[in-house]
């Protein structure tokens, strides 16, 4: 069952409880005090004829009168106490003496001083009252009330409780089920926008009425959907961008490896000569240290899309220059290029590790690009690569840094590039929280700078 539906039974529940307590708690006062009220006007009644006619008794009565005449006389004074709302029984010495009511009082009282009881489908109210006179006569004095229209008053105002209750009970329920409903509507978008998002939906979000606890869980609600959001669409584009490499890399080994294959065949298969031996192991040699390559900055590359924070520490440029120096001059002596350094004593945040891996590549870019003299500047806030290469035409540099973008692709090929070293240089750039920028023209060669954050220095 719903919890909203739970919730306004529960509330209808208690509703009807309170008003059958309360109902029956008033009608029970209410009936005890009308029957109580003509009990008490009856027993009043009888006690004021019992001690009127007792009084009058001692009056008039002379012991000279006959049995007979005190008899008559007995009962002529009797009647004129009585009242036209009751009816009543005189009995003298145990003789009655006066019976308008037509029942056996006395039988039916069994020795109570007071009754009430039901017959001929009449509720009648029984009373007694005794006295003696002064010469020692025992009188008994039966009253006998109809409260047959004090009981209907009763049931008809028990019915006009079912009938007020009834209709406040629906009114209740009405009211409470719609106030329910309404107060807790923001749990159904809650429960609808959850569903949407286990279905892969994430930009819907909930209305946010009020400041209630409702509406606060309804803002935590969106404030993490929003958060899902993000985070799938970061898990998204990293699979998308590994992927992407992932089939990218397929492609650049398909190449490499077919001729790999092709030449460890006629190795196996063909008589060759010495020379030719020598040629295709040398191919075979170059070619996998190409792929050693191409899959190292592939995995360094994927390693580096997870988003994840590394820890930078402030290390003197110096420092990273002595680290990379021997591989950087070892790669300018095989291009025959010239390699200058310049340290202006600054240092940077950096981890130094992947800013090697920095000025690996694109001292390798410049070489590549057939630069006869590269040059390193590191100085207050920047670290600067400037090359006297073919350059970059205008129109694609703003596609360098994309991974497996290459502007010539023949040459890359031949010199066993994939076009991954910018686009890694690029991401280690973005993990330091620094700027790269790209200054470069056509045959004019090429200036790649890193910013470093002012703040972070």
């Amino acid at each position: 069952m719903k919890i909203r539906l739970r919730l306004a039974l529960v509330s209808i529940a208690l509703i009807a409880l309170s008003l059958l307590v309360c109902g029956t708690l008033l009608l029970n006062a209410a009936a005890n005090s009308s029957v109580s009220s003509a009990e008490e006007n009856a027993l009043s009644e009888l006690s004021m004829l019992e001690t009127s006619y007792q009084n009058v008794l001692r009056d008039v009565s002379d012991s000279t009168l006959s049995e007979t005449a005190q008899r008559s006389l007995a009962l002529y004074l009797f009647r004129q106490y009585l009242s036209a709302d009751s009816q009543f029984v005189l009995i003298r010495n145990g003789e009655t003496l006066f019976n308008n009511s037509g029942y056996a009082v006395e039988t039916l009282l069994g020795g109570a001083e007071s009754a009430t009881v039901e017959l001929d489908g009449k509720k009648l109210f029984l009373a007694a009252g005794t006295f003696r006179s002064y010469q020692s006569e025992q009188y008994q004095i039966f009253l006998v009330r109809d409260v047959t229209d004090v009981y209907a008053s009763i049931t008809a105002l028990t019915w006009q409780f079912v009938a007020i209750c009834s209709g406040a009970f629906l009114v209740s329920a009405a009211v409470v089920m719609f106030c329910t409903f309404r107060a807790l509507r923001p749990l159904k978008a809650l429960q609808q926008n959850a569903a949407l998002i286990a279905g892969g939906v994430y930009d819907k979000r909930i209305e946010v009425h009020g400041k209630d606890e409702l509406a606060e869980l309804a803002g935590s609600f969106n404030r993490m959907a929003d958060a899902v959001q993000r985070q799938i669409e970061a898990v998204t584009a990293t699979a998308e961008e590994r992927k992407m490499l992932l089939g990218a890399l397929t492609h650049e080994l398909k190449t490499p490896m077919t001729s790999i294959i092709g030449y460890s065949e006629s190795l196996q298969k063909t008589r060759l000569s010495k020379a030719q031996r020598e040629e295709s192991v040398a191919y075979i040699n170059r070619e996998c240290g190409r792929l050693e390559r191409l899959t190292q900055k592939m995995m360094r590359l994927i390693t580096l899309t997870d988003g994840e924070e590394i820890a930078l520490s402030v290390q003197p440029a110096n420092a990273l220059l002595e680290s990379v120096l021997p591989t950087l001059r070892a790669t300018a002596e095989r291009y025959g290029a010239e390699l200058s350094v310049s340290d202006g004593g600054t240092a940077y945040p950096m981890d130094l590790d992947l800013m090697a891996s920095v000025l690996i590549n694109l001292v390798d870019n410049a070489c590549d690009a057939g630069a006869k003299h590269v040059s390193i500047t590191a100085d207050t806030g920047r670290l600067a690569v400037q090359d006297d290469g073919c350059g970059i035409r205008p129109e694609i540099i703003g596609r360098v840094t994309q991974p497996f973008f290459r502007a010539d692709k023949a040459r890359s090929r031949r010199q066993g590039h994939a076009g991954l070293g910018l686009a890694l240089v690029s991401r280690i750039v973005e993990l330091h929280r620094a700027r790269l920028t790209i200054q470069s023209a056509e045959n004019g060669g090429t200036t790649i700078t890193l910013w470093f954050p002012a703040e972070r220095q």
